[in-house]
């Protein structure tokens, strides 16, 4: 039997394009990330309306 078998061969470095795909793709997700926390922090507000200043301090 061939021992190469078990051999583990290293990946392809990536090609410049490969890593501006990358880029654009993290770019995506922290303005989506980004725009869901927005969302949040404003149906939070709204829904606790103007009973957010009646509170004690």
């Amino acid at each position: 039997m061939s021992e190469n078998h078990n051999r583990k061969v290293a990946p392809a470095p990536f090609s410049p394009e490969d890593m501006a795909r990358r880029r654009r793709r993290n770019l995506a997700l922290a303005l989506v990330l980004a725009g869901l926390v927005v969302f949040f922090f404003v149906v939070t507000l709204v829904k606790t309306g103007p009973a957010i200043m009646n509170r004690p301090l």
